[in-house]
């Protein structure tokens, strides 16, 4: 080697000749497609249990014959093998959905799995798709599922108008305390029902402005704390502080005539626009202002006819009272220095009515300050908006507190200027169609983000749409937008029960400075999905059934060793013959597998003459073509189908393919998976067509395996022949089973000396891989010899140039035995042996 040294010293170079080793093949991979209850649309899903397969796929249905496709899956499963399961497509599939514009669910909703919805829903602006919800994966299956979210802005609105021009509502400040009485509200959360008198304690989280006189404005308050402070029923308040903003408590006004009048009075002179709140002097006529008058009162002031100066009008609320002067949210405006008598008036309230009267104090926390921001509201009693909010359902009455706590802004969002972004959502099954229980919580996701970006600590994404998608196994997030709910919501006139959701349909944005969508409580209910026909049936078109299996033509996309045919595939002997060449066609390409193929149903269930089956079977076969990757044969099993509690004949293709898995485990791929040792099919009670010798005599020469029913023995496979028509030795099973597997592993360890040199270390590398491992399989019984030649001999000079490297492998393959000849001689007392062997 080079040393490439300009000094003294040591280079340490390192020569690997270990490369490449025979590693162990699995051999017990099968292949089914068909039209599956639910399950992502072809996709080749890796099933190793039943249950696997029932949770995966659905259950076995009698609808068109479905359940030959889920039991043929379900015997392979049985001998030990693994399994990949195709749910076909189909022109009528839909997803049970919620659509945007229906109640019935939209048409032309096909998801037809996770890749599927990433590549072409997912990304997709909210506002293109037609759909809110979707089923995982189309069917009937998802009909009548309910998805249930819920998100939060305020427990409250209140709209409040402002005064008068040049007012604004900036008073009104965010995160400025709320205060309102409570009267026998249920107290919730603490295990027993209880009623809970005092005060109801909150921030603002929201106002708009206005500076128009008359305009409306909104205050959002979230409620955070309870507070049992001592109210007077009588209409005075003791002992209560208020912050900035707060509500008059509740309380019961009595005995009040319509348009009292109070009394008149000489207003104090103020200068014109000052916005000052008046203080008035109340002459009382029955001497007895204090009772008449309280806090919260709402009075009319009226200048007397001819006044110069501008009449006030209704809606002055009391806010303050001073032995004879009481103090309301009104300023008057007249001449400077003139004194104006008017007429105090209380309109009617009816008697023993509620009243809930919230006023604003200005930010400095004095009701005679300048530049107060005033406005009044009469509301219904305080909720506690998120308490009271229910899933929904029809068969269940699930409270959203039962779930989590209430959805607000994330901290991550909130970090960022954010607002709003949390959504909880649960899947139920209402109906209990999918789980047996009617009710039935499903799944829930909470905290959710309507973030693109959002995140969970420490940095778990956590946007709402890309959630659902990775973790639900029931449903997709489509269309986003504001929609109804119920919750409070008041105005400056009305009064309503319904909760006001936002219009922006923003879902999907980033995070900074994005005050999302809110849509307050809403309940989806999944409907139009559909399956395989207009009737909602199973019946599959060939065509469709052949897509699936064309998937797997890649040997180097998915590992398979039998393509199961399961059900014959169509009506007619044609399509029967077109699904099993289509398969034939595939293990051929391929070139790894083998196909097992079953005659067509009608040509053997049902027929009562047995010379009419095998005629009916060898038609079939013979116009198949010749291949010694695939293996027919000639079986039906009656068998129970415990999911329907009914007896069926299935074909015995999936049975064959799993007594071909079941040797490799138990035994070798070698070994032949006919005969009483490793022949016995499994659960069968009875065969549609057991053939005699004769008629195994006609079957075998064309390359049919007979399945037979023998007692003592059971129900056996009984030959190992492939389809090859030809003489050849891979006219057998085990014989083509034992290439199949010296090639596969050879082969990978032949991959490890590409692009190596080919001279004398490589191939003698290969050489040292291939002889053990071939020296083990004639132990096992595999093989009987063996000779590799990987030298100067087949590694030319023209080879070596042309950058090929070759191995020839000469292998002598085991037989197994079919033909048992068996000849009893009787002889004579007095005759040797000797005299009579050689003439027998």
């Amino acid at each position: 080697m080079s040393l490439n040294l300009v000094s003294p010293g040591v280079k340490v170079r390192e020569v690997d000749l270990t490369i490449g080793r025979v590693d162990g093949a699995n051999d017990q991979v099968g292949a089914i497609a068909g039209p599956f209850e639910i399950g992502p649309i072809d996709v080749p899903v890796l099933i190793e249990t039943e249950q696997d397969l029932l949770q995966t796929f659905g259950k076995p249905i009698s609808t068109d014959g479905q359940y030959g496709y889920w039991l043929s899956a379900s015997n392979y499963l049985s001998y030990g093998g693994v399994l990949r399961v195709l749910r076909s497509d189909g022109a009528t599939l839909n997803n049970a959905n919620s659509g945007v514009s229906t109640t019935t669910g939209a048409t032309g909703v096909k998801v037809k799995s996770y890749e599927d919805y990433v590549d072409n829903y997912q990304t997709v602006s909210n506002e293109a798709l037609d759909w809110k919800f979707a089923a995982k994966n189309p069917g009937t299956w998802g009909n009548g599922l309910k998805v249930c979210t819920i998100d939060a802005f305020a427990d409250q609105i209140f709209t409040l108008s402002a005064v008068g021009v040049g007012t604004t509502f900036a008073d009104h400040m965010v995160g400025a305390g709320v205060t309102q009485a409570i009267d026998g509200r249920v107290s919730t959360g603490i295990g027993i029902t209880s009623f809970h008198d005092g005060m109801m304690r909150g921030i603002i989280t929201g106002v708009s402005t206005s500076v128009n006189a008359g305009d409306a404005s909104k205050v959002d308050i979230e409620v955070s704390v309870k507070v049992t402070d001592t109210v007077s029923r009588s209409g005075v308040v003791t002992s209560i502080t208020y912050n900035d903003l707060g509500f008059l408590p509740a309380r019961t006004v009595t005995d009040v005539p319509t348009n009292t009048s109070i009394g008149s009075t000489v207003g104090k002179s103020y200068q014109s626009g000052s916005g000052l709140i008046l203080a008035i002097d109340v002459t009382d006529i029955n001497n007895d202002a204090d009772s008449d008058i309280a806090l919260g009162d709402i009075v009319t002031l009226t200048y007397p006819d001819g006044d110069a100066a501008i009449t006030i009008g209704a809606g002055a609320t009391v806010i303050g009272i001073a032995a004879t002067t009481i103090t309301v949210d009104k300023a008057i405006t007249s001449a400077v220095g003139v004194s104006t008598a008017f007429t105090i008036t209380r309109p009617g309230v009816p008697t023993n009515t509620l009243v809930n009267q919230i006023y604003i104090k200005d930010k400095e926390g004095t009701v005679d300050g300048e530049d107060n921001g005033l406005g009044t509201y009469t509301s219904a009693p305080v909720k506690d908006w998120y308490n009271d909010q229910k899933l929904g359902l029809s068969n269940s009455d699930i409270s959203w507190k039962t779930i989590a706590e209430k959805p607000g802004t994330s901290r991550y969002a909130l970090e960022r200027g954010g607002k709003n972004d949390e959504i909880h959502v649960v899947v139920v099954d209402d109906s209990g169609s999918v789980s047996g229980i009617a009710g039935n919580v499903l799944e829930k996701f909470t905290y959710l983000s309507k973030a693109s970006d959002g995140k969970m600590s420490p940095n778990e994404p956590t946007y709402w749409k890309d959630k659902i998608a990775g973790n639900s196994e029931y449903i997709y997030v489509g269309y986003s937008t504001a929609g109804t709910a119920s919750g409070l919501v008041g105005s400056a006139t009305t009064n309503s029960e319904k909760f006001e959701p936002t219009t922006n349909a923003n879902y999907g944005a980033l995070a900074s400075a994005t005050t999302f969508a809110v849509n307050g409580a809403t309940t989806d209910e999944l409907k139009g999905g559909k399956n395989y026909t207009a009737a909602d049936g199973f019946a599959a078109t060939r065509g469709d059934i052949i897509n699936s299996y064309n998937l797997l033509k890649n040997p180097a996309e998915y590992n398979v060793n039998f393509l199961i045919n399961g059900p014959s595939g169509g009506t007619n002997i044609w399509d029967s013959q077109a699904k099993a060449k289509a398969l034939i066609e595939i293990a051929e390409l391929r070139k790894d597998c083998i196909a097992v193929i079953s005659p067509h149903r009608e040509g053997v269930v049902g027929q009562p003459n047995s010379d009419k089956q095998t005629d009916n079977i060898i038609k079939f076969f013979d116009n198949l073509q010749s291949s010694s990757y695939a293996v027919f044969d000639t079986g039906y099993k009656y068998q129970y189908d415990r999911w329907n509690n009914q007896y069926r004949y299935l074909p015995c293709n999936a049975d064959v393919a799993g007594l071909m898995a079941k040797t490799s485990i138990n035994s070798f791929p070698w070994f032949s998976p006919a005969g009483t040792s490793r022949g016995a099919l499994n659960g069968a009670v009875k065969l549609a067509y057991n053939p005699s010798q004769a008629q195994r005599d006609l079957l075998y020469p064309k390359r049919i395996n007979p399945i037979v029913a023998q007692p003592g023995a059971g129900i056996i496979l009984f030959g190992d022949r492939t389809g090859l028509a030809t003489a050849s030795a891979f006219d057998r099973i085990n014989v083509r089973r034992l290439f199949l597997i010296i090639e596969e592993t050879i082969g990978r360890a032949a991959k490890d000396q590409l692009f190596e040199f080919n001279d004398v270390i490589t191939r003698s590398n290969f050489l040292n891989i291939v002889d053990p491992y071939l020296r083990d399989i004639k132990a096992k019984r595999g093989i009987t010899d063996f000779v590799v030649v990987c030298d100067e001999t087949n590694n030319t000079p023209d080879i070596i140039d042309s950058n090929q490297f070759r191995a020839d492998i000469f292998v002598k393959p085991a037989r197994s035995i079919n033909f048992i000849g068996l000849t009893f001689v009787a002889t004579r007392t007095g005759i040797s042996f000797e005299e009579v062997v050689g003439n027998v």
